[in-house]
C-alpha cells in the first residue's frame, strides 16, 4: 500500500506579518526570515499516515513537502518521524495560491513520490493561501475517489475507510484505491513527538529535493499586490448567516461584494 502525504508549511502564527509584501517583479510573497511549521491539518495527515504504517508494515509512507529552500528545516523536522521517504518538491517561483496552477503542481508532486499511489492524504487547507478547494480539485483532476474532512482513516479488505463528522452523526466512507482524503484535526490524530535519536539523524541526513519538470502552468488569476489586513475591531459589525437555496446565497454574497468593491482606476 503506497501512502503519499502532501504537506505545505505555513508561517509560524506566533510571528507578525506587518511587512508582508510581494517580492519585486514576482507574484510571490516575501517571507524572508519568517519561520515555517506544519499546520494542524498537515500534522493530522502525517499522524494518520504513521498510524496506518504501524497497523500494517506493508504500508509505505512518502511525505512530500512543497516549498523552496526556506522549507528545508521544516523538511528535516518531518524526516524525524522516519517516513519511508521524505523529500521537498521545489516550488520556487510557483504561485501556490492560484488553485489551477497549484493542482497541476500537486499532481506532479504525487507523480514524483510514486508511480501508483493507493492513498493520498492532504490537510483540509493546504498552506497559507488555500480555502479548502485544492483537495477535491486535485482528486477530480486525477480521477481519484475523494473524501473530505476526515479525522481517521483505516485500511482493510482492499478498501480505504475514512471517518468524518457530518452534522450530529459520524459516518464512514469506504473507498477503493486510488483515493484522496483531506484531513481535519482532531484530538485523536494529534501528531506525536519524534524520538530524539531520530531528530539527530534527520539533522545529519542530506535533504532530498525534486525539481518539477518544466511545464506551462495554466493561470487562473494574477497577483498585483499583497497587503496585510488588520484584524477587525470587536463589535464593529454584525454577523449574518445566509439562508435559502445555494444559488440564492451565492447571488446575495456576490451582490454584497460588488457593493463593497472599490472603483478601479481607469
Amino acid at each position: 500500500m503506497q501512502v503519499v502525504v502532501l504537506l505545505a508549511g505555513v508561517v509560524d502564527p506566533k510571528w507578525r506579518l506587518d511587512r508582508l509584501a510581494l517580492r519585486p517583479g514576482t507574484e510571490l510573497a516575501d517571507e524572508s526570515g519568517l519561520p515555517r511549521r506544519l499546520s494542524p491539518f498537515d500534522e493530522a495527515a502525517l499522524e494518520i499516515a504513521l498510524k496506518l504504517r504501524e497497523a500494517d508494515p506493508a504500508v509505505r509512507v512518502t511525505t512530500v513537502l512543497l516549498g523552496d529552500a526556506g522549507s528545508d528545516a521544516l523538511l528535516r523536522g518531518v524526516a524525524a518521524f522516519r517516513p519511508n521517504r521524505a523529500f521537498r518538491f521545489d516550488t520556487s517561483g510557483a504561485a501556490l495560491w492560484d488553485p489551477r496552477a497549484a493542482v497541476g503542481l500537486l499532481g506532479l508532486a504525487v507523480d514524483a513520490a510514486c508511480e501508483r499511489p493507493d492513498l493520498v492524504l492532504i490537510g483540509r487547507e493546504f498552506g497559507d493561501g488555500d480555502d479548502g478547494v485544492l483537495p477535491p480539485a486535485l482528486a477530480e483532476a486525477r480521477g481519484w475517489r475523494f473524501c473530505g474532512l476526515a479525522h481517521a482513516v483505516a485500511i482493510g479488505g482492499g478498501m480505504i475507510a475514512a471517518q468524518r463528522i457530518r452534522g450530529p452523526r459520524e459516518e464512514v466512507l469506504r473507498l477503493p484505491a486510488p483515493a484522496l482524503v483531506s484531513i481535519t484535526n482532531d484530538r485523536h490524530n494529534r501528531l506525536r513527538h519524534p524520538l530524539m535519536k531520530n531528530v539527530m539523524l534527520a539533522k545529519r541526513d542530506p535533504v532530498e529535493v525534486v525539481t518539477p519538470r518544466a511545464e506551462p502552468a495554466s493561470r487562473a488569476v494574477v497577483a498585483r499586490s499583497l497587503a496585510v489586513v488588520p484584524p477587525p475591531k470587536r463589535g464593529a459589525g454584525a454577523c449574518r448567516v445566509l439562508s435559502g437555496p445555494m444559488e440564492a446565497q451565492v447571488a446575495e454574497l456576490a451582490a454584497y461584494l460588488r457593493a463593497r468593491r472599490e472603483p478601479t482606476a481607469p
